[in-house]
């Protein structure tokens, strides 16, 4: 029996091991070995490198080749080309010396689906070869069925005889490989034993990297990707400690698949690279947008920068071992914490309320002109908490919201700011006039925590000021409490100090709910993306019962942001959810338009995840948890699906859009849109 299908004979757990990063209080990129792809080295002391995809027909070799050469001018390092055939595999070498006869040295990466004669003529050709294993050697027929352990055994040796002449080949040209692996277009073999979980992603990836070892070859890099990013956090943390466990140090590459476009895809992106990154996760990423490929470049590389600096906060001392951390959460399987019910005038907290949206008046401040009223029917997206600051007064257009302030109403909620660099007595004074101004008027208090990236700031002070917090409220027990944390902004490191907080505040046994701050800085162009990827962090980790975002921004603006946020880490969905592919030389029809004009007629449906694939490779699967799908069938044609089974085939492409609605209509999860008022 070879090591392949002896290693999963034994089927270690995934669980088994905790060390997914070096510590979940400080960053520290996680350790692993160099991957030269062409002229380009992914992992070891190399820097965060940024992918991208042409979306040109790979035979058409001048698009392509212009494609190139303009991602890489905008800062690309690495450029995939899908390869469905060996037509277009072959067309890669047309593509490649044009490219070279230019001085673009950009390396090329093959993308394979369900094609293994291709991927042997792209590793004559190109730097990287992708593959992916739930379809490398399968045809996926999501047929269900119970495996004994010898037909098991039996399926991974003819995979190991299916994929070996390829790692034998890329091993002889010094050609690297990607082994990426995307929820819901595993295996019928993998989801039949596992599921379609990340530990099912995990066992996935292992059993083709356990081939290459056979075969002595370790110039492999691995991705978990989903839509979801909640889904791809846990797979990429289950692999990285089965690899701790393993002795195994392939590098990463990160990315949100079918993430969308506009703000949700680049909120979605943000939260799902951008809080694997904060863990030290990650050597090479990708965000996928369902733009022209161009328009990922300035994402992705603002989402790297301040890891490739690598200026991070110092590790406060003495740093808690990841040990405590998991002694109270669970990051491989997060679920939402559950927090005592706070009664808020009019947006109660915890106890399953929605997560609250909160903006701050400052923020007016900033932004006086064209002040928006929000109104108090509007069923969603609109604020529901103001925190006032030193101001009594809510101003005029937004005083049907619940103040939070200093200043105690029996309106509102009595705010009592405390900061690392506040001394014991200070602490002291302001604890028990908070919980005496909220005695007073029936109010509730929220507690919050600031000022954590401060040099002065310690475990010891925290440790004292939430003591404190929890010995007032032993003495007035009929005040409600919330607690808060702000998030440092642009901060390498922040993430790890707002844990600390989180470890005390399980240690103290605190059940009130939690509000998550983050202050937009001053003229700070990328602050969606910093925010996203530390409170997205926070929250795929099931932190959060309200989210206030301040600071340099309008409160339209604070509020969509909020939103978009809330529903790509799925704690509360406000707009339809649309999972949509970023668009490759397969893709059969206009995705970008496509995707456009579904939005517009579908944009209403509250809850209702819409898949828009352009072929079959990203459907049935890679649309895993899609309630309805539209994805191309070939040449202005379209199969509708609801959730992973074909319903229709081949309808011609100007009625599939009336007949995606008609199918809604049919499951009924159709409403009318609303009827727009001035």
């Amino acid at each position: 029996m070879n090591h392949a299908i002896e290693s999963e004979m034994q089927k270690p757990s995934a669980e088994k091991s905790t060390t997914y990063c070096h510590s979940v209080f400080s960053c520290q990129r996680r350790a692993t070995h160099e991957v030269r792809v062409g002229e380009v080295g992914i992992g070891g002391n190399n820097p965060i490198r940024i992918q991208s995809m042409t979306i040109s027909d790979t035979l058409d070799t001048e698009a392509t080749v212009r494609e190139v050469t303009a991602l890489a001018e905008a800062g690309c390092e690495i450029v995939r080309i899908t390869a469905p055939s060996i037509r277009e595999a072959e067309n890669l070498r047309a593509i490649r010396d044009a490219l070279r006869r230019q001085g673009v040295r950009v390396p090329l990466v093959a993308d394979i689906h369900f094609t293994p004669n291709a991927a042997m003529v792209a590793a004559d050709i190109v730097d990287k070869v992708r593959i992916n294993p739930g379809n490398y050697a399968d045809k996926k027929k999501f047929e269900v069925r119970d495996y004994s352990d010898a037909e098991y055994a039996a399926e991974l040796e003819r995979i190991h005889e299916r994929f070996s002449p390829l790692v034998k080949k890329c091993r002889e040209n010094g050609v690297a490989m990607r082994i990426g692996v995307n929820h819901g277009s595993l295996s019928d073999r993998v989801m039949n034993r596992y599921g379609d979980t990340p530990e099912g992603m995990v066992e996935s990836a292992l059993e083709f990297i356990r081939i290459c070892e056979d075969h002595s070859y370790r110039d492999i890099i691995v991705s978990m990707k989903s839509s979801n990013p909640q889904v791809m956090i846990q797979a990429y943390r289950l692999l990285a400690a089965r690899m701790s466990e393993l002795g195994m140090t392939y590098p990463f590459h990160l990315g949100v698949t079918e993430a969308g476009d506009g703000e949700d895809g680049r909120v979605k992106s943000a939260v799902g690279i951008g809080a694997l990154l904060e863990d030290g996760i990650g050597d090479t990423i990708r965000v996928s947008l369902t733009e022209d490929a161009i328009h990922e470049i300035p994402v992705a590389r603002a989402l790297v920068a301040k890891y490739n600096a690598g200026m991070a906060l110092p590790p406060v001392s003495p740093e808690p071992g990841n040990d405590a951390w998991l002694h109270h959460f669970d990051p491989f399987h997060p679920e939402r914490r559950r927090t005592a019910h706070v009664e808020v005038p009019g947006a109660d907290a915890g106890g399953g309320a929605p997560v609250r949206v909160a903006i701050a008046a400052g923020s007016l401040q900033f932004r006086s002109s064209g002040l928006r009223v929000f109104s108090p029917n509007q069923d969603e997206q609109k604020p529901e908490w103001i925190f006032l600051d030193n101001q009594k007064e809510t101003p005029e257009p937004y005083q049907a919201l619940t103040p939070i302030s200093p200043f105690a109403t029996d309106q509102g909620v009595v705010h009592c700011s405390l900061s690392a660099a506040d001394a014991h007595p200070a602490i002291d004074r302001k604890v028990s006039s908070s919980f005496a101004r909220a005695r007073e008027f029936g109010a509730a208090v929220l507690c919050s925590i600031h000022d954590i990236s401060l040099p002065d700031y310690s475990p010891q002070w925290l440790e004292d000021a939430l003591h404190r917090v929890a010995a007032e409220r032993a003495r007035e027990p009929r005040v409600p409490l919330l607690m808060g944390v702000r998030m440092p902004e642009k901060c390498l490191g922040g993430l790890g100090r707002v844990r600390l907080f989180l470890l005390e505040y399980a240690r103290h046994h605190f059940s009130a709910p939690l509000v998550l701050m983050y202050r937009v800085a001053p003229d700070y162009a990328g602050w969606q993306l910093d925010a996203s990827a530390t409170l997205g962090a926070l929250m795929c980790d099931g932190f959060g019962d309200a989210v206030l975002i301040d600071g340099d921004v309008a409160p339209e603006d604070a509020t969509r942001f909020a939103y978009t946020l809330l529903q790509a880490t799925r704690l509360r969905i406000s707009k339809t959810e649309f999972i949509s592919c970023p668009s490759c030389g397969r893709t059969l029809f206009d995705l970008q338009s496509t995707t456009e004009r579904i939005k517009s007629k579908t944009g209403h449906l509250k809850g209702v995840k819409i898949a828009v694939m352009g072929c079959i490779v990203n459907g049935p699967g890679e649309m895993a948890d899609a309630d309805f799908g539209y994805v191309g069938a070939g040449h202005k044609k379209v199969d509708l699906f609801v959730g992973k089974e074909r319903v229709e085939k081949n309808i011609p492409e100007q009625e599939a859009d009336q007949r995606l609605i008609a199918l809604i209509k049919r499951h009924g999860k159709w409403v009318e849109p609303p009827v727009a008022q001035d």
